[in-house]
């Protein structure tokens, strides 16, 4: 009897773990859809980088404790995030990094924020990839659908990339990103490890 009811634990925590695994396994896998206005077929990752910037009042200029906190109910934090996409047009392939430029709270007068349109940078490990907005819209990229817009008020910015640059980011270890001009750019820390999505995008991609 003891042995059955063990047996029988055992197998439930198994099937829960697999079911977590799949779950897991389906929210990486890559998304695809054919975009009616552009005629061409877009695949896009299933869980796009998130990176956020939080401002000093909240990570150091004021402390946590301090009478001051209180006033703020949201630390104020910026964020920009990358959804990879690559677009078919008659066999022809364009990838991009579509940029959302977002802010949660409200910093204080006279701090900075990126809010669209910036170069952006990607260090990885001790290699620098640099980004420029590309030349034209997501339209005339190929996609006219927001693709992992993270809400209705977030900015966009189109980056031209490369599947070997993809591929780059999706094997670093811990990507950090920086907006805005090179010499005092704004340092954006990667929030959650979604890296797998982009390794399945690229793996998907190459194939």
């Amino acid at each position: 009897m003891g042995l059955t009811i063990l047996s029988r634990s055992v197998a439930s925590l198994l099937l829960l773990a697999a079911s977590v695994l799949a779950a897991a396994s389906d929210a990486n896998a890559p998304r695809q859809y054919i975009d009616e206005e552009t005629g061409a077929s877009v695949f896009f990752v299933g869980r796009p980088l998130v990176f956020a910037h939080e401002h000093p009042t909240f990570g150091g200029g004021v402390p946590r404790s301090s009478p001051a906190a209180p006033t703020m109910p949201v630390p104020p934090r910026d964020y920009v995030t990358l959804a990879a996409a690559a677009v078919d047009r008659g066999g022809k392939y364009t990838y991009v990094l579509i940029g959302y430029f977002w802010s949660v709270g409200a910093p204080l007068q006279g701090e900075t924020a990126c809010f669209g349109g910036e170069d952006l940078a990607l260090q990885l490990g001790d290699r620098r990839v640099k980004l420029a907005p590309f030349n034209g819209s997501a339209r005339d990229a190929g996609i006219s659908q927001a693709i992992q817009r993270p809400s209705t008020d977030a900015k966009s910015t189109i980056y031209s990339t490369d599947l070997a640059t993809l591929g780059l980011i999706a094997d670093s270890a811990h990507p950090v990103l920086y907006c805005g001009a090179e010499a005092a750019p704004l340092k954006y820390e990667l929030r959650e490890d979604r890296l797998p999505a982009l390794r399945e995008l690229v793996r998907h991609l190459s194939n």
